[in-house]
Formats: C-alpha cells, structure tokens, sequence
C-alpha cells in the first residue's frame, strides 16, 4: 500500500467528521484509494465486514455513502475504481436493500448530492464545488451505465433527468419578484440583514449559476444520449416552477429538442462563460449527430 497525502488528509477529514465512519469503512477506503493491487470485490467485502453485536445485530453500513461520494467528488482519477467498488458492493450476496438495492446510496444521492446549489458569487468555493458536483454526475452515469441489465436501477438516470430539467427548463432570473424569498426574509426587521439574506438567495437563481450547472447536464448527454433521445415514459417528478418546458411530462423527442434549443441560446449568452459556451456548442453538434445515428454512448 503506497502513502499519498491526498488521500491520507481525506481519510483523516473523514475520520473527525461529527459522525464520523467506521473504521472498518475508512480502512477499506484506504486500500481502495491507494492500493490497486487489492480488486475493488475485495475492498467491499472489507467494508462490509462489521461485526454484529447483540445491540446491534442488523449492522448498519450507511457512513459508506458519505465517504463515498466525497471521494467521488474530490478525486476524479478514482472515478472508474470508485464504480467498481459500488457495482462490487450492490453485487455481494446476502445483503439487504441497503447494498443489494443500493436504497442507502440513493438516499445519499438525493439528499445531499443532487440537492445542489450553485454558489456563482462565492470565488472562494465555487470552482471547487462546480469540479465536485460534474465529478458526482459523471459517477452516477458512469454507475448507472455499469450494472448489468435489466435492473431497478433506473432511478439513477432519473438524477440525470432532474439535472437537464434544471439546467434546461427553469429560468428564475427572467423574473424580478419572487413570492418564496419575500416570504423567507419577511419577519426580518434589519435592513443590512435583509439586505445580506436576499442576495444569498439571489445568487442561487443567478443566471451565473449555469456557469456550474451545464457542465454536470454535459455529463448525461455525453454518457446517455442515445438512451435519452430514445427514452419515453416517466423522468421522475416534474417541478412546476421549472416552466420553460410546457409539452407533456416524461421523456420524449420533442423535450430533446426542447432542450437543444435550449443549449442553442446559452451558446449565445454573454453573461456566460467562454467555457460553458463553448460546452454548449459542443453538445447541441453532439445532439444532432445522435438524431442522425452517429454518435450514441461514450
């Protein structure tokens, strides 16, 4: 096993976490992260090994997912071992949902990985947390390319679904009044403190804030086009106050087309990036060659 600081400072973070993971967890990420003689089967039977005791005689793995996909986040160069892994885990026997089913992942998933927001105005975080959030999609595509089919897991394209629709169909900076923030800072009585709140909340809905959000939708169309442009039926729940979309609900071509459209105009937006522009371009070339058949999964 070869010492990397990198990966020794993050299991270190990990480990004076306020719930911090079991030991047999953080060990088990130590060999994943720096020992690839060890096969990523091999690392999930280690951190799956808790012992049962007679308080706790169900043991409970989920502080896996949350060293997980601060993994995933933080070191991209591990993403293909860290899908390794998490197929290896989902495919041991004799474990319940929480692996077999991989309900606790997707919990983690929805609760903290895909309920991002983009900090546009924060130059201290925000190139870090744009970097982690495209490293969390290109995982979880990655992921739900890998397991074997058919499976249940077509949830997890559904992750990539809610985060086209909010790239691509919700536009809170075409409005100048909006109801929830008013009834969020209306008890407060400070004007600097309202004053302070308000723009925190603005610079969520900023149109900045795609500058973070088309790189990680880039992501879906990349690894899922074909499959996208193909799809029909439920995308999962649709959120009213995304309402540039106004065609029926679920997959479907004509939302495809909606949706190059929409990459179209922010190639052209010059509150943009030079980059997410570009990114844009790119994938609305990449879209049309898949409606024509040429080009399909990565």
């Amino acid at each position: 096993m070869l010492s990397n600081p990198h990966y020794e400072s993050f299991l270190a973070e990990q480990a004076v976490q306020k719930w911090p993971p079991r030991e047999d967890t953080l060990t088990a990420f130590r060999f994943l992260l720096t020992d690839s003689s060890v096969s990523p089967a091999e690392v999930a039977k280690m951190a799956l090994s808790c012992a049962t005791t007679e308080a706790n005689s169900i043991p409970e793995y989920g502080d896996i997912w949350s060293v997980l996909m601060a993994a995933v986040e933080r070191f991209p160069e591990q993403s293909d071992r860290l899908v390794d892994f998490t197929v290896a885990l989902q495919q041991l026997p004799h474990y319940d949902g929480e692996m077999h089913e991989l309900d606790g992942l997707a919990m983690h998933l929805a609760e903290f990985t895909f309920n991002h927001a983009d900090h546009s105005f924060n130059e201290t975080t925000r190139d870090q947390e744009r970097r982690g959030f495209v490293n969390a999609n290109l995982f979880t595509a990655k992921l739900y390319l890998r397991i074997p089919r058919p499976n249940p897991f077509g949830f997890f394209i559904g992750f990539g679904s809610q985060v086209l629709r909010k790239t691509l169909e919700s536009a809170p900076w075409e409005k100048f009044h909006h109801p929830r923030i008013e009834a969020y800072l209306e008890d407060v009585e400070e004007d600097w403190l309202y004053e302070k709140l308000r723009d925190e909340e603005l610079e969520e809905i900023d149109i900045r804030t795609l500058n973070g959000f088309v790189p990680a939708a880039a992501v879906w169309i990349e690894y899922c086009g074909k499959e996208i442009y193909d799809k029909a039926g439920s995308l999962g729940r649709e959120i009213p106050a995304w309402d540039k979309w106004t065609g029926p609900e679920g997959w479907s071509k004509e939302r495809w087309a909606f949706w190059k459209k929409r990459f179209e105009w922010i190639s052209t937006v010059t509150a943009l990036d030079r980059t997410t522009r570009r990114i844009a371009t790119n994938l609305v070339e990449q879209m049309t060659r898949i409606e024509r058949g040429e080009d399909g999964i990565i």
